[in-house]
């Protein structure tokens, strides 16, 4: 272990000085300026990179998809990278279409026209001719199908079948058996059902169990109901969220799923959910049974908790709020407040406050970490941090902004083969160009092996997209945690080293997986060996803390743990940069 003195001495031996890159958490939003939404459109952390994948006026000129296919919003992945689904939230003229990244072709799979005639009754309804209007959610189903959804009075959710086919023709049918809602947000769990939400000010979350498994065809409807909300006399679920009555109840704590329709999907309230005729059937449908009422539900997503329970994810965007709903089991829940304006936000160690603002979509990477995307222009992407993973965030950090003249970020969401890569829109600039943006993270890439180094400044270390470079200043405490996730390497000779450079000319790799350069002074900050007997890793990682000395102003080190397997072959971790 290092000590003050010679943690600040070999800092020193690098040479030069010059400002540092800003490292995540941001500390402020983008400003609202007006560069355009093809150069450079976001503000990222140090070492991130932003690369344009496709704009709508190009895929107009060069592909023949409609212009009316514009306000991009929650994309989806097919499983193999290959394709991304793209969403058209406008008011008329709404659709789906594809765009493959290999080779640049889109395929439009709906189209609306344009006419505002939208069609209620699905006896009648014909794809071609009718109309659609702001298709919002975009999910890739574990059945090879893709959803889109309206987020609309009297909102239709429908499933292209064969998303994947080379040029089509390509199936679509209307969900008419899934609750007439406004909708966002749409997820599965693991069992394989679907899960809703309504985007009003008296939204509910519906849970949709399909009667054949995979069969999207028909199911039963449910709706979350809050055992405390239900059984107050001031409840009033036909109102917003807010009111006067309803702000004197409860919200969260122990849910239940409600049904809405038998086993086979029938309705078994005096409201039909299934009236797309000018209403939300669903919502009318939720309040005979007190479902439950949000401000704006506007995305869902799960993980799972430290308890092994999945856990339902979802934002009520009016309310600066992210909520958790934990599943205990197959009917009964408990709905807890994720993360809202009162979490503390890690640039500053006080709560957010107001600058948390408009929490609109969600998606969770590969570590299980949630990531908020705020609903306005500038417009904020914020980590979640929920460090003993029960469901409720500690700290969030702005991860990425973006500040394009009128726009707002949109469709977040992870490459299913890169972790350390995602995709998110640059939704209605104000020059109606809608973009796709893709972002890499992984600044330092290992040996792929079972090793893993996470950092943290006054606080727990923590890893993935964005934190592989940190920030740390005079007087904070930076603690490095060598760990073995899968446990391959406890018990096996292990070192973390870490080596002193110049910030603003950065680290080159000497070869592949390999960010210490062995020519230049590097030092053993955890492991290594004592009289020649190695250190081992032991269960659970093992971990330092060093005080950051004044005078460091400029430099970086660079940090990667090393381990020996049993055949003698080395495995190395990521690098991590730590910035002064």
């Amino acid at each position: 272990m290092l000590n003050k003195l010679s943690f600040s001495t070999a800092v020193l031996l690098a040479a030069g000085s010059l400002a540092a890159q800003t490292p995540f958490p941001l500390p402020d939003t983008a400003p609202d300026t007006t560069s355009t939404e093809l150069t450079a459109a976001w503000l990222i952390p140090a070492r991130m990179t932003q690369t344009l994948v496709v704009d709508l006026n190009t895929l107009v000129a060069n592909q023949g998809v409609s212009p009316t296919l514009t306000d991009w919003d929650m994309v989806a992945w097919s499983p193999d990278s290959r394709f991304v689904f793209i969403p058209s939230e406008a008011g008329r003229g709404a659709g789906l279409f594809r765009y493959d990244m290999q080779t640049g072709a889109a395929v439009t799979f709906i189209l609306g026209d344009s006419t505002g005639v939208r069609s209620s009754d699905p006896a009648t309804w014909d794809l071609v001719n009718d109309d659609y209007s702001r298709f919002d959610p975009c999910t890739y189903t574990p059945f090879d199908t893709v959803l889109t959804g309206e987020e609309t009075t009297g909102g239709r959710l429908f499933e292209v079948t064969n998303p994947n086919d080379a040029t089509g023709p390509f199936s679509v049918r209307w969900l008419s058996k899934v609750p007439a809602v406004s909708h966002e947000g749409t997820r599965f769990d693991a069992a394989g059902n679907l899960y809703v939400v309504d985007e009003n000010n008296s939204g509910c979350i519906y849970k949709y169990a399909p009667v054949v498994p995979g069969d999207l065809s028909n199911g039963q409807s449910f709706v979350l109901v809050v055992d405390a909300y239900a059984a107050d006399p001031n409840a009033v679920p036909a109102e917003n969220y807010n009111s006067p009555s309803n702000s004197l109840t409860t919200r969260t704590g122990v849910a239940h799923w409600e049904p809405l329709t038998d086993a086979n999907g029938n309705a078994i309230t005096m409201q039909d959910p299934f009236d797309f005729n000018g209403v939300n059937g669903g919502n009318l449908a939720a309040n005979e049974v007190f479902g439950t009422p949000y401000g704006r539900p506007e995305d869902v997503d799960f993980t799972t908790l430290a308890n092994g329970n999945e856990c339902l994810i979802f934002t009520a965007t009016s309310e600066d709020c992210v909520y958790s709903v934990e599943f205990t089991d197959n009917d009964s829940c408990v709905v807890r407040v994720f993360c809202d304006t009162s979490t503390i936000d890690m640039a500053t160690g006080a709560a957010v406050g107001g600058t948390f603002n408009n929490p609109d979509n969600l998606t969770v990477d590969a570590w299980g970490a949630i990531y908020v995307i705020e609903d306005q222009g500038p417009g904020d992407i914020w980590k979640c941090q929920d460090v003993n993973n029960d469901g409720v965030a500690e700290r969030i950090g702005r991860f990425v902004a973006q500040g394009v003249d009128g726009a707002e970020p949109t469709g977040m969401i992870f490459d299913p083969n890169d972790p350390y890569r995602f995709i998110a829109c640059i939704q209605h600039p104000r020059s109606n160009n809608d973009a796709l943006w893709s972002f890499t993270t992984r600044p330092y890439a290992g040996s792929d092996a079972d090793l893993a180094i996470s950092t943290g400044v006054d606080y727990f270390p923590s890893g993935g997209p964005g934190e592989f470079v940190r920030g740390a200043t005079a007087g904070s405490s930076l603690t490095i945690k060598v760990d073995s996730p899968a446990g391959s390497f406890y018990g096996l000779p292990f070192a973390a080293l870490v080596q002193p450079f110049v910030t603003s000319a950065g680290q080159p790799s000497v070869l592949p997986s390999v960010w210490i350069d062995l020519s230049q002074p590097a030092f053993t900050l955890i492991g290594g060996s004592v009289a020649g007997f190695p250190y081992t890793l032991p269960h659970g990682g093992s971990s330092v803390a060093l005080n950051v000395p004044a005078g460091l102003g400029g430099y970086s080190l660079m940090i990667q743990g090393l381990a020996l397997d049993p055949n003698g072959t080395f495995a190395l971790s990521d690098g991590v940069e730590v910035q002064f």
